[in-house]
């Protein structure tokens, strides 16, 4: 069973609520923050930051891999990362034709596999 097993699936946090989060929740979910909405088909900006309810370590033992945008399930975008010299705050720049809940994923050497909250976006056209 994978209900106590960070490295079985992907995991995610019991509650959006950051006061109701654990400590492993804060340091280890994405967050995205992108516009609520878009043109269809036109670039604009979404950035995920793993940590930014609690600072996530960046050393050489303990670190974020990498963080994946998706459109729904539909991948769109990858950023790999190395100890100390980068951070987990990563910008991306799309284009959507059609509307799906926008989704970040991160590995962490130490605790696997996280996913962020779904967000939802309105594209226009």
């Amino acid at each position: 069973m994978c209900e106590d097993d960070i490295f079985c699936g992907v995991n995610e946090a019991k509650s959006a609520n950051v006061d109701e989060m654990t400590d492993l929740e804060k340091k280890h979910t994405p967050v995205i923050e992108s516009p609520k909405k878009v043109k269809k088909g036109e670039p604009f900006e979404v950035q995920v930051e793993v940590g930014k309810h609690m600072k996530h370590p960046n050393e050489n033992a303990h670190y974020i891999e990498w963080i994946e945008l998706y459109s729904g399930e539909t991948f769109l975008a990858r950023v790999d990362l190395v100890p100390r010299l980068t951070e987990p705050k990563v910008k991306f720049v799309v284009a959507l034709d059609h509307a799906h809940p926008l989704i970040a994923k991160e590995r962490c050497n130490l605790h696997g596999l996280w996913q962020s909250f779904p967000v939802e976006i309105e594209v226009e056209g």
